[in-house]
């Protein structure tokens, strides 16, 4: 996605103002077709389309806030690409449900974390894992990237699904991920985030 063809103060106060916005409304929770109406409201706001409106068509801001700053907005929330210090919320850290899952002994190791999916590889001073998390949605790609470790790695990478305040996953779609990790041979576990205040200095 190339970059909004407008001055970075303009760009920036606009995409502070929709991830602000974007926060309130817990976007990573509400419904895609939520999500459309929230693309023609932001259009119609002085705060957001008014200031682009120089710029862009109602159509071309639609498809800038949909392939730019809402797609990275996921990211954004782990604290992760250029995009995140626009954020006024977080995600808990890797660092917690990490520990929460392998327990105190295991960390980061230092700039192993990644993206498409979320992964790391964590230590306990002895041996290394490979870890990946997303939704229960992102399932299908957490498995290939988790495959593809294991055939290179000695000891068994792990998948964690996380869900947010909110969310719930079926019994049934639990067991079926839980099965195909067994035949996999991967390690699975649940575990709930927070979406937490950014603290800005």
């Amino acid at each position: 996605m190339p970059e909004i063809p407008v001055p970075n103060e303009v760009r920036e106060d606009v995409i502070r103002e929709l991830y602000r916005q974007a926060g309130e409304l817990d976007w990573e929770v509400i419904s895609s077709k939520e999500k459309t109406g929230y693309y023609t409201q932001w259009v119609e706001d002085p705060a957001i389309g008014g200031r682009l409106a120089d710029y862009y068509t109602a159509e071309g801001m639609r498809v800038w806030l949909k392939d730019g700053p809402l797609k990275e907005y996921a990211r954004a929330l782990e604290n992760f690409g250029s995009f995140a210090k626009y954020t006024t919320r977080r995600l808990s850290p890797p660092s917690e449900f990490i520990q929460e899952v392998l327990g105190d002994s295991w960390e980061i190791l230092s700039k192993s974390v990644g993206e498409k999916p979320m992964h790391c590889v964590v230590t306990d001073g002895s041996q290394e894992r490979y870890v990946c998390w997303g939704k229960p949605s992102a399932f299908r790609d957490l498995q290939w990237a988790a495959v593809n470790k294991a055939i290179d790695t000695p000891t068994r990478p792990v998948i964690i699904v996380y869900l947010t305040e909110g969310k719930k996953v079926t019994q049934r779609q639990k067991r079926l991920h839980e099965r195909i990790a067994e035949h996999c041979g991967l390690d699975l576990a649940y575990v709930r985030r927070q979406l937490e205040e950014r603290i800005v200095r």
